[in-house]
Formats: structure tokens, C-alpha cells, sequence
């Protein structure tokens, strides 16, 4: 990810390389030099995972290059040529928190000649691709051997962005480490209701001003119900300062929480106002312990998430929406318990028992038949048509 060190995008590849490590296979990865390493890195090193640090932002010749780039259309971005020639692997993951993140690896690895593959773990209707960089999108996406999303709703979204069929894609799921061998215990009273809102604490992508408007409301705050917010993310303060500006007492931050199940026996129900997303790990663990799920139609979540079945969905995250989606489920506050067992029943059918694992095969037997003596080429330069960028953001208009 680009926003934080570590977070669910980050999950399916590092628990792949984990596993290709278990079963001998050799295993490098390039990741941002953090200032605060993210513990799971160190598991990565000690499972021999060779690691490759690379800076947040391009060094003083990268961004000379840049530059130069502007103004004549072509770029080398010598050390990530240099490392994938290193190694030059049987296959390049590239792993994106967005739709298109990890253009420039995929565009490099064409120049290179290296099979890769790429993991698209969200996307959003406000993201949409520059004209100038359009053809450099779709060649890399169109090029690659496989495009894995985490949410069938987030390919079609691609596909139109894209203004083409992606026929290497398929869907996959991130993994989800609550045990499914039961749904958690009901929590002892349901005076008051207590909502558990889980996620990254960041507005733009999980909507928490929203949910926080509509329990301003003057009808919600004579209700015997809590808000409980679980999470930190680049936006705390801002997220913390809004709660005491609308002046809600029944708002309560926790934090990060490691234990699920432990969040859950204390919880009703799971509300994320999210307003772009790829299908939430929160989900899927809140539907697994028993937990209706109140949340917004965008991405992956109504591929779970049925609305008045299984949970309460909101049309999109605004507080009209949401605040209808929480009338319905206020009003059938006496069924949350059996509601919360149909999703259960729901997350039991839909989710894979091993991603990780239906994953790593999928990697073996795509390295496997594309396995070719490394070429040693040189580091060639990018067409005018399709510059490299040193930073996603450049490759949209957003």
C-alpha cells in the first residue's frame, strides 16, 4: 500500500510468499522502506523471503529522470530494472491497494520480458484513468497472466474503466483469520445496542463522518445505542476531533484489536459506511462470529451482504441512505440474533476454506509452465506512448 505500512491489502501475497517458502520455493519481494517496519515483514525474513527496501519517495536521480521524462516521454527506472534482472523470477506478483497502483511494474516487466501476474484489492467510480495514460492501463492489465480481484463488482468496475473485456481475470479471496468453527456467543444484554464500526480509520474510504452524522441526529441520540470504533489509521485525529465536535457521547475508540472474536462478544452488529472498498476482511469476520452487517452497495459487499436477509445495505454512503439502512435494522432489532446466524450461514458458503492455499497453487502452476531461462537484455527504453511513471497517481486523473 501506498497510505499506510500495513494493512488488508497486504495480507493475500504475504501469506502466499509465506506458504511458497513452506514447500521450498524461493521467494523476493520488493516493499517500501516504512519508518516504523511493519512486524509481519520480519516474519517474512525469517521464513527467508528475501527482502528489497525501497524508498517512499524517488531518490534525487529518479527524480531528475522524471523530469527529463515530462519532457521527452521516455524514463529507466534503473533500480527496479536492475533488481528484477537480479533475480529475474519465474513470475512477478504485483500486488496494488488500487486499480492500477502497480502500472509501472507491469509495464517494466513487459520491457523485461517477465511473466507477472497482478492483485487488485480495491476500486472506487471516482477513480478513473487519465487519456494520456489509458493505453499504458490497458496494455499492462490486458498483458498480464492473470489479473486477480478480490470482488467480481471491482472487475466489471475495471473492465469499465478500461473500455475492454479482461479476460485473464479472475476473483479470489483475501484471507480471514477468525476461526469459522462456530459463530461468537451473543453478547449478555442488548441494552444498549452496540454497533462495532472496524477499519482503518480513514473517512474517504470507510465513511465513519458518515455514520457519525447520522447518530447526531436528534431521533438517534434518545436511542439506547453505542457506537464503538475499532482501528487507527492516517486520519485518527481528524476522525476522533469530529466525534467530539457533533458531540456524541456514545461514541467509543478502542483502538487495534488483535482478538475478533473477543470484539464480537461485545458487539451486536458491524456498520461500515464504506464508500469504496474491494469486499472488507470486517465482513466477512462479522458475518463468521454471527453479526448482521449494516453497510453501502459499493464493491464487493453485496456479493455477501443481502439486503433485510442477511444484513442492511445503504444505496451509497450518505447520511439519508444510512440512516434509512439503520431505521430498517433499528426496527428489527429483536431478529439481530437470527439475522446475524443467516449471515453466518451466508460467509460459511461464500468464503474458501484455504485462499491462501487455492492461491499459492495457482501461482505454482502459472511459474510452472511459464518457466524460461532468464534473458539477459538490456534496461530499454519505454515508448513515447506509454511513459513510466515513478508514482501511481500519475496514471489517473483523480
Amino acid at each position: 500500500m501506498n497510505g499506510l505500512p500495513w494493512g488488508g491489502s497486504e495480507q493475500l501475497w504475504s501469506d502466499a510468499a509465506l506458504r511458497l517458502r513452506e514447500h521450498g520455493h524461493e521467494v523476493v519481494a520488493s516493499v517500501f522502506r516504512w519508518p516504523s517496519r511493519p512486524p509481519r515483514l520480519d516474519d517474512l525474513s525469517r521464513a527467508g523471503v528475501q527482502l528489497a527496501f525501497r524508498s517512499l519517495r524517488p531518490n534525487l536521480r529518479d527524480r531528475v529522470a522524471l523530469k527529463l521524462a515530462k519532457r521527452i516521454h521516455r524514463f529507466r527506472d534503473f533500480s527496479h530494472a536492475a533488481w528484477l534482472k537480479r533475480h529475474a523470477p519465474d513470475l512477478l506478483v504485483v500486488s496494488q491497494g488500487g486499480p492500477w497502483d502497480g502500472v509501472p511494474w507491469m509495464s517494466l516487466c513487459r520491457r523485461l520480458q517477465i511473466p507477472y501476474c497482478a492483485i487488485v484489492q480495491a476500486n472506487s467510480e471516482l477513480w478513473w484513468p487519465a487519456d494520456a495514460h489509458l493505453p499504458a492501463i490497458r496494455t499492462a492489465l490486458q498483458e498480464a497472466q492473470r489479473l486477480f480481484f478480490v470482488s467480481e463488482a471491482n472487475r466489471r468496475l475495471m473492465e469499465l474503466q478500461c473500455g475492454t473485456a479482461l479476460r485473464n481475470a479472475s476473483v479470489v479471496a483475501n484471507p480471514c483469520k477468525v476461526d469459522r468453527a462456530s459463530a461468537v456467543e451473543w453478547p449478555a444484554s442488548d441494552d444498549p445496542l452496540r454497533l462495532a464500526c472496524v477499519g482503518r480509520l480513514a473517512p474517504n474510504a470507510k465513511g465513519q463522518d458518515v455514520v457519525f452524522t447520522v447518530l447526531a441526529q436528534e431521533k438517534w441520540r434518545k436511542r439506547r445505542i453505542e457506537l464503538h470504533v475499532y482501528g487507527s489509521g492516517p486520519s485518527e485525529n481528524s476522525v476522533r476531533s469530529l466525534a467530539l465536535f457533533l458531540r456524541l457521547p456514545n461514541v467509543f475508540f478502542h483502538g487495534q484489536v488483535s482478538d475478533i472474536r473477543a470484539l464480537w462478544s461485545e458487539n451486536h452488529a458491524l456498520v461500515l459506511p464504506s464508500r469504496f472498498e474491494g469486499l472488507p476482511l470486517t465482513i466477512v469476520e462479522a458475518m463468521l462470529c454471527g453479526r448482521p452487517v449494516i453497510t453501502t452497495d459499493v464493491a464487493g459487499n453485496t456479493e455477501l451482504v443481502s439486503d433485510n436477509v442477511n444484513g442492511f445495505v445503504a444505496g451509497a454512503a450518505t447520511v439519508p441512505l444510512l440512516d434509512d439502512a439503520l431505521e430498517r435494522a433499528w426496527s428489527r432489532r429483536a431478529a439481530w440474533r437470527d439475522i446475524g446466524l443467516r449471515a453466518r450461514t451466508a460467509a460459511l458458503r461464500s468464503t474458501p476454506l484455504d485462499p491462501v492455499g487455492d492461491f499459492e497453487r495457482i501461482l505454482v502452476a502459472l511459474a510452472t509452465r511459464l518457466r524460461v531461462p532468464p534473458v539477459a537484455a538490456p534496461i530499454p527504453s519505454l515508448r513515447p506512448e506509454a511513459p513510466l511513471a515513478l508514482h501511481p497517481r500519475d496514471f489517473s486523473n483523480q
